[in-house]
């Protein structure tokens, strides 16, 4: 019996899928773990304000970090010639910088409408620190992705560490130090700006990319991959604003303390989420590329990745459900008993969302953009719509955070359905011409 699981656990080992994955795993451990850890800390320094202003801008910066590559950094892992990839990045650092200069001029001479949903005016003077998280959040992203097509997935874990570990002891010292309004968002920005340095570092010197501005080689990959900027951008932007919505909607309509409570239960439930099914992701991209590539079955390699997650994601999200009521408020402070509620609404739909978040480049693979446009639309209306019922009709944000998550817990249900049943039918990959 011993010598049979001692024989299973080896062979997990020796599977260079769970290698990869353990690499990148120990990455995103380290990198999501650590400000769960150090929060029950960071709740005691800081006030509930600050650091729901710090989840608003977080959510504000992670719409924008998609924005601001175009979605064509997925397309570095598509094509086989390595020249061709190089071409992409080039094109992509383009739409990093040009985007986030786009942001600046927005907030530049929009700051005046904007300051007006802002009810809080010290915090007003970081929406001029957008720009500058867009821009370094971008090239974290675009490198990232290019240090996944070479499979230097150590280099990628060490990037996600240096990224929270920064953060993570500056928020606290910087707060021991008397920064209890701008602490947060100084080691926010700091970290961003030096995680995204150092990826764009490793990938000239390990993965030999060279930016090249040969804009007719350019113009070439763009009009190739036009469905990134035009499909790809749409639904990862929409998804990302559907996701944050109640950070935005708490804020507005409610108080940004509660954002922060809000907040804080989003984090905790999406660390297992995000430990595991990121760092999965990235293989499955890179195998789900492969598979098509070679023609073998993408239908079980689907089938598979969703019971993995299943097995490995199951007990510690029935874990944290069951004790969430009491966790937070003994973790993080009396004053958090309500993110305990919250967490234990949320975990049903985060559960399903976890199961669908790697298989999330099949719809690059099976040329399905236009259904999942119309799909992230549909879901982005569901929830702004009962987001509005739960304000309005019910006034009680606990009820309207249930109707949240039982949209999300619907969509999330048929997209399983959806791609399981999608991939049984022959496609064409149209990039590999």
């Amino acid at each position: 019996m011993l010598n049979k699981l001692s024989d299973k656990i080896k062979n997990i080992f020796n599977d260079p899928f769970w290698k990869n994955v353990a690499t990148l795993f120990t990455g995103s451990f380290i990198a999501q773990a650590l400000p769960v850890l150090i929060f029950p800390i960071v709740t005691r320094i800081y006030s509930k304000d600050v650091i729901g202003f710090y989840f608003v801008y977080a959510a504000i910066c992670g719409v924008l970090q998609i924005l601001s590559t175009l979605q064509y950094q997925l397309a570095i892992i598509i094509p086989k010639s390595k020249k061709e990839a190089n071409t992409i990045f080039s094109l992509s650092f383009l739409a990093v910088l040009f985007v986030s200069i786009a942001v600046l001029l927005v907030v530049y001479f929009s700051f005046g409408i904007i300051s007006q949903f802002i009810e809080t005016k010290q915090f007003l003077i970081w929406l001029y620190a957008i720009p500058i998280s867009t821009f370094f959040l971008g090239l974290f992203r675009i490198s990232n992705f290019y240090l996944n097509r070479e499979k230097y997935y150590k280099t990628i874990a060490s990037g996600k560490i240096l990224k929270t570990s920064l953060f993570s002891v500056l928020q606290i010292i910087l707060g021991f130090l008397g920064f209890l309004k701008s602490g947060l968002m100084i080691s926010l920005i700091i970290g961003q700006v030096v995680s995204g340095v150092y990826l764009f570092i490793m990938i000239i010197s390990k993965a030999d990319v060279k930016l090249s501005f040969n804009f007719k080689e350019i113009l070439i990959v763009a009009k190739k991959y036009k469905d990134m900027p035009l499909f790809n951008t749409t639904i990862a932007v929409i998804s990302s604003i559907s996701n944050q919505l109640p950070l935005f909607f708490i804020s507005r309509y409610y108080n940004i303390g509660l954002s922060g409570s809000y907040g804080l239960s989003n984090r905790v439930v999406s660390t297992p989420m995000e430990l595991i099914g990121t760092s999965i992701g990235q293989v499955f991209n890179q195998e789900s590329s492969d598979t098509v590539k070679s023609g073998k079955d993408l239908h079980l390699l689907v089938k598979t990745t969703y019971l993995r997650l299943l097995k490995l994601a199951i007990i510690p999200f029935f874990l944290l459900f069951v004790t969430s009521y009491w966790l937070f408020p003994f973790l993080f402070g009396e004053q958090y008993q309500i993110s305990g509620i919250i967490t234990m609404i949320l975990i049903p739909w985060l559960f399903l969302h976890f199961l669908n978040s790697p298989q999330n480049f099949l719809f690059n693979l099976l040329n399905k953009q236009k259904f999942m446009t119309v799909y992230h639309t549909l879901f982005l209306l569901s929830r702004l719509a009962v987001l509005y019922a739960g304000y309005f009709l019910l006034s009680n944000i606990l009820y309207t955070i249930v109707l949240y998550s039982l949209v999300g817990i619907v969509f999330n249900i048929f997209l399983i359905f959806y791609y399981l049943n999608i991939i049984k039918k022959p496609f064409r990959n149209n990039y590999e011409k």
